[in-house]
């Protein structure tokens, strides 16, 4: 259970004063019912220099602890010049707090971060070549997006069949994403309604698993919870609906699947 952020185009703030508004979710962000508060385990933001995707920090420790790290990282993110960042605050589910373990995960200039769980994910995700480097079902699904996609002249709608078979096929408390190959950002929000925790139900992963949309003056901002210093405009994103924007598109496209 995590918090994600993203960033295709140009804010209305600085890049550093966008990333510092989603600092507060480390502590503050919504947890499921009957957690405890913080997602305190791990943190990363990511992004593009010289067209490589990099990151601008990558910790194991809780965001909440290292704050002087975080800033510095929002400020690396915004000498880079990039337009496309994808940050994330892990709330570990599974696998402990590690470096190999913590969002967002790259591969081959490729950026993924993702919230909720996967059951069954190794079996799931059988890989061509790609290798984790650690233990999540996050990371596992990542790859196998990326085999699946990284050759396609329509990345998009290869992504759209992808996940309408992940949709039929497999158990999970939610696919909520963000993805991006350098040219574009996808985000996906879809929480699942197969097998609930004790004392869950659909409507508590229905308002746990959340995304929303802020336009920019080109491109969008996508975040799991509207960051108001941001924005006072932010549009909850529907169930099983994909998003897919450059940093140049006047608006993103939005596909139901």
């Amino acid at each position: 259970m995590c918090r994600l952020f993203g960033i295709a185009g140009t804010p209305p703030l600085p890049i550093q004063e966008a990333l510092n508004a989603f600092y507060p979710l480390c502590t503050n962000g919504c947890v499921k019912k009957g957690m405890p508060p913080g997602h305190d385990d791990g943190w990363g933001i990511s992004g593009f220099s010289g067209g490589r995707a990099v990151y601008f920090a990558r910790r194991a420790e809780p965001a909440s602890r290292s704050a002087d790290d975080y800033r510095q990282a929002a400020e690396r993110s915004a000498k880079s010049g990039a337009p496309l960042f994808i940050a994330h605050f892990r709330k570990a589910s599974g696998s402990p707090p590690a470096i190999a373990n913590t969002h967002p995960f790259h591969h081959q200039d490729w950026i993924f971060a993702h919230n909720g769980t996967i059951f069954g994910a190794a079996a799931s995700f059988p890989l061509i070549s790609a290798e984790p480097q650690g233990e999540t079902d996050s990371e596992r699904f990542f790859l196998w997006l990326f085999e699946q996609m990284h050759t396609e002249t329509d990345p998009t709608r290869t992504l759209v069949d992808v996940l309408k078979k992940v949709r039929e096929e497999l158990v999970y408390t939610s696919l909520n994403f963000l993805m991006t190959d350098g040219a574009r950002l996808w985000a996906y929000r879809d929480f699942g309604d197969k097998r609930l925790e004790k004392n869950e139900s659909v409507k508590d992963r229905e308002e746990y698993y959340t995304l929303y949309l802020t336009p920019l003056a080109s491109g969008v901002a996508v975040c799991s919870e509207p960051l108001a210093a941001l924005s006072a405009k932010w549009t909850p994103m529907n169930q099983r609906t994909l998003m897919v924007c450059t940093p140049q598109a006047p608006a993103p496209q939005l596909i139901k699947i």
